[in-house]
């Protein structure tokens, strides 16, 4: 059996209870259990405040205080971690981000030989300059890498960040625990009504793009006179424009709610209750949001990024439209609304079974770890440790 030892150098300043820690890192749990779920032995490393270890579905998760804070700077090393991550005796390391350059060469540096150590994507963008230079020269010792979608490598391999020689995998940087229920019983819940409804959940920021969504939404209404659509978020810098733009445009007034912050815990229903779900990201590096969308067996209607294009199978579920393009996204709504929706809604359900469900994140997760053992351990001496 594999052991897989995952590696979190930094957790959230509020996050002092180890419980609390694993309900909020769903994304952390979700890559762990799949996992398990796929063969293999699995221990998660956590820097915390303070020390303790839990066990969930299989799972062992160590909470290891190094005394360095909720995020270790750049020079400084977790002795204490590093330590619990070496007597776990693992056959393949995972650490989550590529912005701890020091402290991944250092522990690079007490891994056995044949042990790879691969390091995954989480939105971070390549340091520059003196910074730069470190970076590179650090995660030189590591043996591969994950991405969502290898679009989102190239920076990192354009900077020589990336070595030519060290392998990139695309991969989901983490997936969604949420089903797919029956529409008429979600909406019996959440009291969303409209023919198609529309669902939009995500910060109402700059990147997220909800101004481009309200004027494709209004030049849609043309065609869909009964479609409402839903703004479930949680930061909201955008908020006053949006507020501002609805009260301007009164086909909007009548057509958009703004549902505000809807918990996890509450938010499955609202997913369930539509019929599309819409977005106009300019840049992601996963798509959490989508990805709860794709599990519920909703339809996406999203902006043509790199994570977007590999979460809906090259545009071949729902649709993909340029960003900050009102008319494209108006087009995409109504050339989706017109075709079958229970045949669309299977569609994207059998997809995210079959490639992005836990189980098949774990499988693909395992596959590229078990490689990257047998390529690091074929270039072994005879009795290397």
């Amino acid at each position: 059996m594999t052991h897989l030892v995952i590696v979190n150098y930094a957790c959230a300043p509020d996050l002092q209870n180890p419980d609390e820690l694993l309900d909020r890192y769903f994304s952390l749990v979700s890559w762990a259990d799949g996992l398990a779920l796929a063969g293999a032995q699995v221990t998660v490393v956590q820097a915390t405040a303070l020390d303790a270890q839990r066990q969930r579905r299989g799972v062992t998760y160590l909470f290891v205080n190094d005394g360095l804070g909720p995020h270790p700077h750049a020079w400084q090393i977790p002795r204490r971690l590093h330590g619990a991550v070496t007597q776990a005796r693992p056959d393949v390391v995972h650490v989550n981000g590529l912005l701890f350059p020091l402290q991944t060469w250092a522990l690079r540096q007490r891994l056995p030989r044949t042990c790879p150590l691969v390091v995954q994507h989480h939105a971070e963008r390549p340091w520059t300059g003196a910074r730069g230079a470190a970076q590179r020269l650090a995660l030189r010792s590591c043996d591969g890498f994950l991405f969502t979608a290898l679009a989102l490598a190239q920076p990192w391999q354009a900077a020589g960040i990336i070595h030519p020689t060290q392998p990139v995998f695309e991969i989901m940087e983490g997936t969604s625990d949420f089903r797919t229920r029956p529409r008429a019983e979600a909406r019996a819940i959440t009291g969303l009504t409209g023919d198609p409804v529309l669902f939009w959940a995500g910060n109402l920021d700059a990147n997220k793009d909800p101004l481009t969504i309200l004027d494709g939404f209004e030049l849609a209404l043309a065609h869909l006179p009964a479609a409402r659509l839903y703004m479930a978020f949680r930061f909201a810098d955008l908020l006053p424009a949006v507020r501002a733009r609805i009260a301007q445009r009164p086909a909007l007034r009548e057509t958009v709610e703004l549902l505000g912050n809807l918990p996890r815990a509450d938010i499955e229903p609202y997913y369930n209750s539509a019929d599309f779900f819409v977005q106009g990201s300019h840049h992601e590096s996963t798509g959490y949001a989508l990805l709860d969308a794709l599990a519920c067996g909703v339809v996406p209607i999203v902006t043509d990024i790199p994570a977007f294009r590999v979460l809906t199978h090259d545009g071949l579920l729902g649709a993909l439209w340029p960003p900050d393009d009102a008319g494209a996204f108006a087009a995409s709504l109504v050339s989706c609304a017109r075709r079958p929706l229970a045949l669309q809604a299977a569609a994207v359900t059998d997809f995210f079974d079959a490639h992005l469900s836990i189980p098949a994140v774990g499988r693909q997760a395992l596959n590229i770890y078990q490689s990257l053992h047998r390529r690091r351990a074929g270039r072994q001496p005879d009795g290397a440790r």
